[in-house]
């Protein structure tokens, strides 16, 4: 687990998790985080690509130099 994040929402924590297969992900979800007590569910979301700061930046700046 690299990160975790308290959030507002349906759900109160996300956690952040790198594994170089899929496998090793299942293992992680449901042998350990399920299992920790008081975690009632979890969902898993799988990212395919990464973007940088820079990225972001960009994509959240459409538009923004218009009046």
């Amino acid at each position: 687990m690299s990160e975790v994040y308290s959030v507002t929402g349906e759900i109160d924590f996300i956690a952040m998790v790198r594994a170089r297969e899929h496998e090793e992900l299942a293992e992680i979800v449901t042998r350990r985080i399920a299992q920790v007590p008081g975690v009632a569910r979890t969902h898993t979301h799988v990212a395919f690509r990464a973007y940088s700061k820079h990225d972001l930046e960009a994509m959240f700046a459409v538009g923004a130099d218009k009046p």
